[in-house]
């Protein structure tokens, strides 16, 4: 398409484009329809060059008036921005509008970080193969969710303890995916895995790990809850009531702490643990698929006899001390949890 003048170029036929060409085949491909509706909604029947900084603070106060908060507004402008600048850059048009993504400030990060009762009663709760499975990847890994479930046994290589969470013919983004070295829970998990997805239900890849979550703190809550429950009963009948009640609110305000919890809340556990226990921040930022500022050195750093080894041993210990050992990865989809005659102790056996 040949340059044209901002003027000239409608709005609607830019994020048209964006969408189809670009956003829809992304993971965030609904949430990039929603953001290009707001601004087709805002801007009906605009051209390019109607998008000076005067409309853009009505757009932004209009979706305060809605009741979004700064994070949402920020993305929505963020992901218009994307679609300008990309039609910017494949010529539709001369000059590209500036989007202040200042106008909606940036949200405080997330820093939730699991304690250690919180990881052990998520442990606890694991019932099923394929959460015992993700919770171990996830702490032995410190990846995001999605490069978990993509995970498959062809990118796991047990004789070299390696893990290549970028998989095959996957081009690297932003959010790198490194080759990191393997734990000693998932070298023995791991090994011998039957072909695919190594996080699998019925024999299947999981899409999202948002239920399953779900239902390991529900799971893990209830717990909580049913040993307030006896605590109490202990308390009132030896008459001590204000104690019982005291149990009662401190179970409630755990239970609630970890309704709070995410996925991604594991990521930042694990690295936060990494540097308390002294690992390097170069090798977290390795782990993490961070780049270090080092390129040529990081391409050939996997190769090395002792390759991230301060990480790994920081979460080998991380592990030790939540009484989670390893075990062999279990035949079937459906595996209880074996407590062991060591209080806190969970023990990832087969039958």
């Amino acid at each position: 398409m040949p340059e044209c003048r901002p003027d000239s170029v409608p709005l609607e036929a830019v994020l048209i484009r964006y969408y189809l060409q670009h956003a829809c085949a992304r993971r965030s491909g609904k949430q990039a329809r929603y953001a290009l509706r707001r601004w087709s909604d805002f801007f009906p029947a605009a051209v390019v060059a109607e998008i000076t900084p005067i409309r853009l603070r009505a757009f932004v106060e209009d979706m305060r008036h809605e009741g979004l908060s700064n994070g949402s507004i920020r993305r929505t402008l963020a992901i218009g921005r994307a679609a300008l600048n990309r039609a910017h850059r494949l010529g539709e048009f001369t000059t590209v509008p500036y989007v202040d993504l200042s106008l909606a400030p940036e949200p405080e990060p997330r820093e939730r970080i699991l304690t250690p009762d919180e990881a052990r009663r998520l442990f606890a709760a694991s019932r099923h193969d394929h959460e015992r499975a993700y919770l171990l990847l996830a702490f032995g890994t410190a990846a995001r969710p999605e490069a978990i479930l993509q995970l498959t046994s062809s990118q796991v290589d047990c004789e070299a303890r390696l893990i290549r969470l970028n998989p095959p013919g996957r081009a690297q983004t932003k959010k790198r995916r490194p080759i990191i070295p393997m734990c000693r829970a998932l070298l023995y998990y791991l090994q011998d895995l039957p072909e695919g997805p190594v996080v699998r239900y019925n024999g299947k890849a999981l899409k999202t790990i948002k239920s399953t979550f779900d239902r390991l703190k529900a799971r893990a809550r209830t717990e909580i809850r049913d040993e307030a429950a006896r605590a109490v009963r202990d308390l009132r009948r030896a008459k001590a009531r204000s104690d019982a009640w005291s149990v009662i609110a401190q179970a409630k305000a755990r239970g609630d702490a970890l309704l709070e919890l995410t996925p991604y809340a594991i990521r930042h556990t694990v690295a936060c643990e990494m540097r308390k226990r002294g690992v390097p921040v170069w090798e977290v930022a390795g782990f993490l698929g961070h780049s270090t500022g080092y390129r040529t050195t990081e391409r050939y750093a996997k190769y090395g006899p002792d390759h991230l080894g301060a990480a790994v041993r920081a979460i080998d210990a991380y592990f030790a001390d939540l009484g989670v050992t390893e075990g062999p990865r279990p035949r079937q989809n459906l595996c209880p949890i074996r407590e062991d005659s060591v209080p806190g102790q969970v023990t990832l056996d087969a039958h």
